[in-house]
């Protein structure tokens, strides 16, 4: 990966969403036609992917996804800050949709600006994928059914499926567009995702075809869609959408919230399962990829801790101080691996780090295979494709680190050891679907927002069986005590400037909203127990 240069582009502070009329008026002396598509393009790949992730997603999806646990004392209650949840949202829809347009605007109707633009589109699906998957309905068609969010005027809410549909229907055309490469005007340096590799664009959107197609799985919306994408999907370990950070420059990634900070930390559930020794998900050997991942602790281990613990779900389970020995890595419970140029999470400044926000990989695709085989949606044996897709796991990390100078990998034998000992996976099709989610959790991390959506989607790594540890609730949490987070609540500035187009069900801020699934997810508008088991089929 290229180190981040990221251009001052004044002329792009973006107007406030009260100001869009005068979106192209430069307010700097700049003249909008000096700008270029790769700059801008660049600058909606980094802060589309870096701004304030903290409060846009370590203190949210982060938690609720099992991955981290919270050293504030805060989320681990399922508490919700307004402040922060709301953050992404509203850098979405006055921010990056007006560089999506600002990109197209740019290319005009350029031919040799195809790929350009449809790689714009891509990252354009990528988040808008984070906006649904999170809040549920959004402002997205405008009256006459046509995708307008983010062009100045104020909108109803679409349904969550309603914007499926046509996601998918512009990864299709961007795949074709991307289907012929010669004369392609590209991204330059600016590409931070793929380097210009237009196949490997093509092949990210055939993925994200797939995984939306799944999303709605269970009426088989879009089951068509996701066997002709299968055949253009990622399909070897070196297919990977990450963007690697440049801890040179500003951010509250891992590298400040973990290490500098000691704000975040590893997750007792998570840890567990690695360990070989979660009660609801036993193996009895430690997962080949617990050493990429993390780290033991280097201080004196509390009682019962036997330094590769991940960090109690429940805050008062525990003192802070009996937990915590110190800032800068000196702690009592598993780390971060960020020390190890093996490590996930190491990095250097040197613009070859191996911390990187994560979009999509080969083995998300044989999961996502393997569950469509298990539906009968392709042909191939579930069992098969899902052994396949937890080595492609373990390749790919390999892959990934050696890139930036890691030499690590997992041997063969060491991969069909650590399958050997896996739970039995399964005689019906729910308890194989529960095997394979398991494991595509672990594959997920730490791609957080993939990772809560699937649970909420399918209920696994469920609660009932203990592969979860269900936190203790406050008063202020936004579920009620039994029932898991399945959304973030609308920001507040829209029940100040947009209550009219809120769908009813949320009229209320106040209300328990969270806990209302989104129209995918398990029990779709209802709630989701933390007792109750999973019941896909």
């Amino acid at each position: 990966m290229k180190k981040f240069i990221i251009p001052v582009l004044a002329l792009l502070t973006l107007a406030s969403c009260a100001k869009f009329d005068e979106m192209n008026k430069s307010t700097t002396g700049i003249a909008l036609d000096a700008a270029q598509p790769a700059m801008v393009f660049g600058r909606t790949l980094y802060n589309g992917s870096s701004n304030d992730h903290q409060r846009n997603f370590n203190l949210n999806d982060d938690m609720y996804a099992h991955y981290f646990a919270d050293g504030l004392g805060w989320t681990d209650y399922w508490r919700y800050n307004a402040g922060w949840g709301d953050i992404f949202w509203r850098d979405f829809y006055t921010d990056r949709l007006q560089e999506y347009w600002l990109i197209n605007d740019l290319c005009g109707d350029d031919a040799a600006y195809t790929c350009v633009k449809a790689a714009n589109d891509i990252w354009n699906v990528v988040l808008w994928l984070r906006v649904i998957d999170r809040h549920g309905d959004a402002p997205y068609f405008d009256e006459n059914g046509a995708f307008a969010a983010g062009k100045g005027t104020t909108l109803p809410y679409s349904k969550v499926e309603d914007i499926y549909a046509d996601l998918i229907k512009r990864l299709k055309a961007d795949v074709t567009a991307l289907g012929n490469t010669s004369g392609q005007r590209d991204f330059a340096k600016y590409d931070f995702l793929f380097d210009n590799d237009w196949n490997q664009w093509k092949k990210f959107a055939n993925t994200l075809i797939m995984r939306l197609a799944m999303r709605y799985g269970k009426a088989e919306t879009f089951k068509s869609d996701f066997v002709a994408a299968a055949n253009g999907c990622f399909d070897n370990p070196k297919d990977y959408a990450r963007i690697s950070c440049d801890t040179g420059v500003w951010g509250d990634y891992y590298d400040r919230t973990f290490n500098d900070w000691s704000n975040t930390f590893t997750n007792c559930d998570l840890l567990s399962v690695m360990n070989g020794t979660n009660a609801g998900y036993t193996t009895g050997v430690v997962d080949p990829r617990r050493a990429f991942f993390f780290l033991p602790g280097t201080a004196e281990a509390t009682a019962g801790n036997s330094n590769w613990d991940g960090y109690p779900f429940d805050y008062n389970s525990d003192t802070k101080d009996g937990i915590i020995k110190a800032h800068g890595g000196n702690k009592s419970y598993a780390r971060l691996n960020m020390y190890d140029v093996n490590g996930l999470f190491h990095y250097t400044g040197a613009g070859k780090e191996n911390l990187s926000w994560c979009y999509g990989s080969y083995s998300e695709a044989l999961f996502l295979k393997a569950e469509a085989a298990l539906r009968g949606w392709i042909s191939g044996n579930a069992e098969d494709l899902f052994k396949q897709a937890i080595k492609a796991s373990m390749d790919e990390i390999g892959v990934f680190v050696q890139r930036s100078g890691g030499k690590a990998t997992i041997a063969a034998a060491d991969q069909d050891a650590y399958i050997a000992a896996l739970p039995a996976f399964g005689a019906s099709k729910e308890e194989q679907l529960r095997s394979i989610m398991i494991q595509k959790w672990i594959a997920l991390y730490p791609n957080s927002v993939e990772a809560w959506a699937e649970q909420r989607r399918t209920g696994y790594p469920d609660y009932a069986s203990k592969v979860f540890t269900y936190p203790q609730v406050s008063a202020s949490s936004g579920v009620n005590v039994g029932n898991i987070i399945q959304r973030i609540p609308y920001p507040q500035n829209e029940y100040n400037t947009n209550a009219g187009n809120i769908p009813s069900e949320f009229s209320d801020y106040n209300a328990k909203n969270m806990e209302k699934g989104i129209s995918w997810s398990l029990n779709g508008a209802g709630t989701q127990s933390a007792t109750a088991a999973p019941k896909n089929f």
